[in-house]
């Protein structure tokens, strides 16, 4: 399993762009309050906390273990061979998951300093820019079990798969402009512009690769 690691610059520096967030976090620890975010809503308001302790825990640890997981668990995967096709695209997309996480830890930081910024925008502004990101490298991206737009009818078909993934690419490139922009909206147009993107990202590519799949059953 472990000829299937493979360190990369990405790795490296998600390391250390984690490792600087829990400085961060830790060089503030007796400044923050015992409760801080842990999620957000599509307003940009605070729906859940947690304790500061987890939150510095979760955050943290899923900003610098979870993207290097990702290189492990490729090793299980049936298909593992095809992420040989797609290297860079899986490298920057498990760097753009560390910094989302890096990012969140950070807004909830300054959140519980009472920082004058609106660090509920910034959250969903930040997600926005993942979607354009991840949307960039989805085409890209060859047949597997654990990445991607994993339907019963992509797995079944590589050409179905290639398809979707185009398709996708497309739908979280537009997604993530509209979350984007949603993010320093408000009301009722916010809401729709995020839900909007949520569909077009998620909802329709599972529905396409289902349509495409029925003439090569037939």
């Amino acid at each position: 399993m472990m000829k299937d690691f493979k360190w990369r610059w990405q790795d490296t520096l998600i390391v250390i762009l984690g490792l600087a967030t829990l400085a961060y976090a830790l060089i503030n620890y007796s400044k923050l309050p015992q409760e801080l975010p842990a999620q957000f809503g599509i307003t940009g308001k605070v729906n859940r906390y947690w304790d500061k302790n987890i939150a510095i825990f979760v955050f943290g640890i899923l900003g610098i273990v979870l993207p290097l997981i990702m290189q492990f668990t490729r090793s299980i995967d049936p298909k593992r061979d095809n992420y040989k096709k797609f290297e860079n695209a899986y490298a920057m997309s498990r760097l753009a998951i560390g910094m989302l996480f890096n990012l969140m830890l950070v807004l909830s930081i300054a959140y519980g300093l009472g920082k004058d910024i609106n660090v509920g925008k910034i959250a969903i502004g930040a997600v926005g820019i993942m979607f354009i990101a991840l949307g960039n490298y989805m085409p890209q991206v060859k047949d597997n079990y654990l990445f991607g737009v994993r339907t019963a009818w992509t797995l079944a078909n590589p050409e179905v798969w290639r398809k979707t993934h185009r398709l996708s690419g497309i739908m979280w490139m537009i997604g993530g402009l509209l979350i984007f922009a949603g993010a320093f909206l408000s009301g009722a147009l916010s809401k729709l512009l995020i839900i909007t993107a949520l569909v077009l990202a998620i909802i329709v590519p599972i529905l396409y690769s289902w349509m495409i799949s029925r003439p090569l059953k037939s």
